[in-house]
């Protein structure tokens, strides 16, 4: 099996044998899809070395080249989002096994969970447009069933809610692609950006803007989020982990980071439309947390704030922008991962997240608590914590190019989401209750936020030189690199 692929076929057979064998057997269908979790991780780890030795690997599906056949790709800056994509996903998938027990069918979950991994993963290695549309819709269909995987009034409610609007997304982008199609005869990236450059500006336009506004609504930025505050926060705990951690940035981040640094790099002003968008997503996200009385709803505006970080470093460009928008991208994906596995922890001895009914938990759950308040100590951006370092390489990116008024925003807004993330730690962690006996809490639950939260406390370790010149590849990647290359090699 080529490594390439590997991630995406593990994920689908998971799929297929839990479906076949294991799906009314609860604790082997959780085994299962554990177990090929960790291999598709053990996959990527080993492709990482190939693919750091040389400039990028390219797969031709059953040797058709471009343009005719399936091309994939993973170079330095796709490697970074696979390995951060399949570290975490056997943590969520670990945590599930106990978390989902409270829930009917957990084999239909291990089935769907091994859905959106493979279309995940899809995303990130193929090089051709239709694929790309392919694995999105795979992954955005299981998120619809995940959502609404509890069954309850309000949970169908928000699935349907985000399956609409979701649904707008796909078209814009499909729309957009039919486009490409239609003008240039092919939907392969590389093909059609060595073509593009013959096109005409307007018709180019149109196509980018489709896939800006296609790709911000599946990435929850301001103003086509109004999904993601009812999907994540009704969302089983797992599911708010996996769509808030990590689904939005592959399936909407991820796709934008290619188009306006690979794709359609004749139009930098393309970029101050992200900077809008961020600034927007940034302002109106950690606002709307401040007053919200459900802890996951919190989190869920939180996450359109955050996520505006990083439109706004991949906006203002350069060596430092790339770099902070990787790093933000790594970091909140570790840290509003572990937040919502925390409260997952604790709606599951205590059936409520609401921030008046919980009280008094650091006598209670004490491990909770120290990996709930990392996470929220790195959302805010406190020192040495994840996020600090991609704040401040965003807020210095802003400052070196000239944009103060937008430096000063971002320490405001990090400072908003301390204050509330402080509030919140007040009101349920350190009020006194009249019941303070400790609670035992399952291994299974404790040991993916502890892992996580190592890894937030170790996030300093990116700026060591090993690791670091890997970032830089990436960013090189982002600076420098055009699809069209490829063809003209």
């Amino acid at each position: 099996m080529n490594l390439i692929i590997s991630p995406v076929i593990l994920y689908l057979l998971s799929a297929f044998l839990i479906a076949l064998i294991w799906k009314e057997n609860e604790k082997l269908a959780g085994f299962a899809s554990l177990s090929f979790s960790i291999l598709s991780m053990i996959s990527v780890i080993l492709l990482g070395r190939f693919v750091f030795l040389n400039e990028r690997i390219i797969y031709f599906v059953g040797g058709w080249e471009v343009p005719i056949g399936i091309t994939l790709m993973v170079d330095s800056l796709s490697y970074i989002f696979l390995f951060t994509l399949n570290s975490m996903l056997p943590l969520i998938c670990w945590f599930s096994i106990t978390y989902m027990k409270k829930y009917t069918n957990p084999g239909l979950f291990y089935i769907v969970f091994s859905l959106i991994s493979a279309g995940m993963n899809g995303i990130l290695i193929s090089m051709d447009f239709f694929n790309i549309y392919v694995f999105l819709e795979i992954a955005s269909i299981a998120s619809y069933i995940l959502v609404a995987f509890g069954l309850r009034t309000e949970e169908i409610e928000a699935s349907l809610k985000y399956t609409i609007l979701g649904f707008i997304g796909s078209t814009l982008i499909i729309i957009g692609i039919g486009l490409i199609l239609g003008k240039t005869g092919t939907l392969n990236i590389a093909d059609f950006t060595y073509i593009a450059e013959n096109l005409r500006k307007h018709q180019l336009w149109f196509i980018l803007g489709l896939f800006i506004a296609g790709f911000s609504l599946k990435t929850a930025l301001f103003p086509f989020h109004f999904w993601l505050p009812d999907a994540h926060s009704l969302a089983p705990s797992p599911v708010s982990a996996l769509l808030s951690g990590l689904f939005i940035k592959v399936t909407g981040l991820y796709p934008l980071f290619r188009i306006i640094t690979n794709i359609f790099v004749m139009f930098p002003e393309s970029k101050i439309i992200l900077i809008g968008l961020g600034l927007a997503s940034m302002i109106f996200g950690s606002f709307m947390a401040i007053d919200q009385i459900d802890i996951k709803r919190m989190y869920a505006y939180s996450s359109i704030s955050q996520i505006g970080y990083c439109a706004l470093s991949l906006g203002i460009g350069g060596y430092w922008g790339y770099l902070g928008a990787i790093l933000h991208f790594i970091f909140h994906s570790l840290s509003k991962s572990l937040l919502f596995l925390n409260i997952g922890a604790i709606e599951y001895k205590y059936n409520t997240t609401k921030i008046e009914e919980l009280k008094g938990l650091e006598d209670k759950l004490p491990y909770v608590v120290t990996t709930g308040s990392i996470g929220m100590l790195s959302i805010s951006g406190i020192p040495p914590f994840g996020c600090f370092w991609s704040k401040i390489v965003i807020i210095i990116s802003a400052i070196k190019k000239h944009y103060y008024g937008i430096a000063f925003i971002c320490v405001i807004i990090s400072t908003i989401t301390l204050g509330y993330f402080l509030r919140l730690k007040r009101n349920i962690f350190y009020s006194k209750d009249d019941e303070s006996k400790t609670v035992e809490i399952s291994y299974n639950l404790l040991m993916p936020m502890v892992i996580l939260s190592i890894f937030i406390l170790l996030s300093g370790l990116v700026f060591t030189p090993n690791i670091k010149i890997y970032l830089d590849k990436a960013v090189y990647i982002m600076e420098n690199f055009t699809y069209a290359k490829i063809m003209e090699k």
